[in-house]
């Protein structure tokens, strides 16, 4: 029985035993066989021992309802056994089934002397994802200390002669808004930085200082690119260097690495971007910028922030981003008489990893701007340099329906609640999780004013609403055969179609109902605790839940890109580990309930 110990020891809850307490388990265990179809546990009936599967499938169903699937490695009966209560499910076998067959006494003694076994049955989904977050802390460590220099992290390099006037040079660099000035010798390369310019301004005339390597620093201390960053910051570290040069294999320059960048990367590098798209007085700069918001996100993600804070800072980066290029790419007689709106994901604070483009424009009304199509389109074609995809579903400033007068608007939304058929009800969802970015912001809110009044006035709307949550399955069955009708995702889980959307419709149709002007998703959820929708421990558990799902998204994301692949919705069910599987199928258990409680709260089950 050695295979057990070692099979055990390796899976929560009997990794938390010690080698003693797994020996009692292994002198008490026995293996069972049991065929398809027979029931191991009946509801009103208390389970006597804890099956742990070795190989098949079972099935829990409360009143023929599918309530949870049981795969290898997975255990069951252990709460009823611990609380000594009568099972609330029947177990029933739907792959023949080997398992181990633990006593219940066993199983109650090892819970009398070990805490942390027994809590594990009842740990809730917000205590599992603090498990996966230490049981990784290693691995995210490891890719930190092996992050090596990348171009994104790099400033161009400004490079002058060495017999330029220093006048020259700095007029140079000032124009390039460079860090740091190269200059080119004979031999090798040296470095004018700050400190270099305050030893010409206080000796200039006493010194004589007149070319601009008479007050370089020479030879510079470079490293090539490719290099550990780790390295790279105890080299400035132990020298005291601000300002780093890189070069490639020739010896050649391909930029600069500041210190403030290097400890920015080893942070999130937040500080940096914003200074750099609040500054930007281009374009150009503006894109280059933006592009650097990916590389916060992985280093943020691997070192364990929970994707929501990811999303809220990434929500501000963006909020910046547009509020720059709209000052920037708008004529200055727009700016009060439009707004632009963040719309979907942007629009609630919750994209982190580009998606598409999701955006508006309100214009006041009787404004109407010439060649306003030719400044959209610059919009979206700036968007497009950045790295945004373009909607599909067309949702952008470039389609007319999405740019506007403010009294178009008003009638569209009217007509969205009146008359409400699938693609209003869709576009009022879109609408309702509008951001107003830039812009006359009062335009929006004046908007958005009249379409809550209108749904008040209208609440036989809001069943039409939020009978979109109905609108996919939960995958939950899939973790019994994982069917799939696309081949190309064979044994994965379409975690947005499946999960994210089912919550956040969910919980937008009730801000909704209750007139909550907040979009961020988490934001509803506490506003709807706030109303007494809900209590605070089921608010908990949706935003827990909710931070699950995002966070197996956004990971399957990150090492897509990471593989040069492009990135989508599905999460691999095979490279999750057992605690990672247990911990997502709660999650989607979740989801499922909470569907359940709005169809429910709006009598969904009448609504054709």
């Amino acid at each position: 029985m050695i295979a057990l110990l070692e099979r055990l020891h390796a899976h929560l809850p009997f990794s938390l035993l010690d080698r003693q307490e797994l020996q009692t388990i292994e002198s008490s265990a026995v293996i069972a066989y049991y065929p398809e179809g027979k029931k191991l546990i009946s509801a009103q009936r208390r389970p006597e021992r804890l099956y742990y599967i070795i190989k098949g499938v079972v099935e829990a169903r409360k009143n023929d309802e599918l309530i949870d699937l049981y795969h290898e490695d997975d255990s069951f009966g252990g709460i009823e056994i611990i609380e000594e209560q009568e099972s609330a499910y029947d177990y029933r076998v739907i792959e023949e089934l080997i398992c181990y067959e633990i006593p219940g006494e066993i199983i109650l003694k090892l819970c009398e002397k070990n805490s942390d076994f027994k809590n594990y049955f009842f740990s809730s989904i917000v205590e599992r994802i603090e498990m996966i977050k230490e049981r990784q802390e290693s691995a995210k460590m490891a890719d930190i200390m092996v992050a090596r220099i990348d171009e994104a992290i790099l400033h161009d390099a400004c490079l002058v002669d060495a017999d330029i006037p220093i006048v020259e040079a700095l007029a140079k660099l000032e124009s390039e808004k460079a860090v740091a000035l190269l200059v080119k010798n004979e031999k090798g390369y040296g470095i004018v930085t700050d400190a270099d310019l305050r030893k010409y301004i206080l000796h200039k005339e006493e010194q004589n200082l007149e070319t601009i390597s008479q007050i370089q620093s020479y030879p510079i201390i470079a490293v090539h690119e490719g290099e550990l960053l780790f390295n790279v910051l105890l080299l400035m570290t132990g020298n005291s260097i601000k300002h780093l040069p890189v070069t490639d294999g020739n010896d050649d320059p391909v930029g600069i690495l500041t210190l403030i960048d290097l400890l920015s990367y080893f942070a999130n590098q937040s500080h940096i971007i914003g200074n750099q798209i609040e500054k930007a007085e281009d374009i150009e700069s503006v894109v280059d910028a933006s592009k650097r918001i990916d590389v916060m996100i992985k280093t943020l993600h691997y070192k364990g922030v929970k994707s929501r804070y990811i999303a809220r800072l990434v929500s501000e980066m963006h909020k910046k981003m547009y509020a720059r290029i709209f000052a920037l790419i708008f004529p200055a007689t727009w700016h009060e008489r439009c707004t632009l709106l963040l719309l979907g994901s942007e629009g609630r604070g919750e994209q982190i990893l580009k998606t598409d483009q999701d955006n508006a424009m309100v214009f006041e009304k009787g404004f109407e701007p010439e060649e306003k199509e030719k400044y959209l389109l610059k919009f979206t074609e700036t968007l497009d340099a950045i790295g945004f995809p373009r909607c599909e579903g067309n949702v952008m400033v470039i389609n007319p329906k999405w740019a506007k007068n403010a009294g178009a608007y008003k009638e569209e939304i009217r007509r969205w609640i009146e008359m409400p058929d699938y693609q209003g009800v869709m576009d009022l969802a879109i609408f309702y999780d509008a951001f107003a970015v830039a812009g006359n912001i009062d335009l929006f809110k004046g908007l958005r004013e009249m379409l809550l009044h209108e749904v008040k006035e209208h609440t036989a709307f809001l069943p039409y609403f939020a009978k979109s949550v109905e609108s996919f399955e939960s995958p939950i069955g899939l973790f019994s055969r994982f069917v799939s009708t696309d081949k190309a995702h064979k044994d994965e889980i379409d975690i947005k179609k499946g999960a994210i959307f089912a919550l956040v419709h969910g919980v937008r149709a009730l801000a909704l109902e209750h007139g909550i002007t907040k979009t961020n998703t988490n934001e509803r959820i506490k506003a709807l605790n706030d109303v007494g929708y809900m209590d605070k421990k089921d608010a908990s558990n949706l935003i827990e839940t909710l931070e699950v799902l995002n966070t197996f998204r956004l990971h399957a994301r990150l090492e897509k890109l990471e593989h040069g692949k492009v990135p989508d919705n599905y999460v691999d069910w095979n490279v999750l580990s057992k605690l990672e599987r247990d911990t997502l199928k709660e999650a989607l258990k979740m989801v499922e309930s909470f569907k359940k409680r709005v169809a429910y709260h709006f009598h969904l089950s009448i609504v054709s």
